[in-house]
């Protein structure tokens, strides 16, 4: 009698051992199973959300990064060495080949200086990587802000410097020192 009670303890501790592995198992795969990644972004199961692709974001990764940045800016900007200015830029979708969603290019970044400036997007900032230009260097990080009192209009806050290569002088747009370039919509 003792030896048929203590089998049927141990199938029952067996079955539910069984039952808890399957259970916890199918648990972890589940959290995926509702979720559809967009845009060749992949689902990570321990956290059961999108790990979206380079200039994707969203919850599913079905927002095109580079959208809140393209189009028309006003600009308005003082340089350490530049006069206060404004004028108007544009950042466009990149022309370059092996492009991807998440790099864009500026025309007309302070005013005509440049032909246009490669950058790259990643949530609402904007990286100028230093590159040469025309014998001067230029690099930058910007971000995006709502303006609530004008209604949904976004104002792009761009810090960047230009390094003339011929005589060093540093005409700096808040990078360093100096007031940040201030972009409107």
């Amino acid at each position: 009698m003792k030896k048929s009670v203590k089998l049927v303890l141990l199938s029952a501790l067996g079955a539910a051992s069984i039952f808890s592995t399957i259970s916890l198992t199918s648990c972890k795969r589940d959290k995926c199973k509702t979720i559809s990644c967009q845009n060749g972004s992949k689902c990570i199961e321990s956290e059961g959300s999108c790990e979206c692709a380079p200039g994707y974001e969203g919850s599913m990764c079905e927002v095109v990064t580079r959208d809140k940045f393209t189009g028309t800016w006003n600009v308005q900007e003082q340089g350490t060495i530049s006069p206060t200015t404004q004028y108007v830029a544009s950042i466009k979708n990149s022309a370059l080949p092996g492009a991807n969603n998440a790099d864009v290019q500026v025309f007309n970044l302070n005013n005509s200086t440049f032909g246009l400036v490669n950058a790259v997007v990643k949530g609402d900032t904007i990286t100028i990587p230093e590159q040469n230009i025309d014998n001067k260097k230029v690099q930058g990080i910007g971000y995006l802000t709502k303006e609530t009192f004008y209604g949904n209009h976004e104002t792009l806050i761009l810090k960047y410097k230009i390094t003339n290569m011929n005589n060093g002088d540093v005409d700096d747009f808040g990078f360093v020192v100096g007031t940040p370039s201030t972009w409107y919509r």
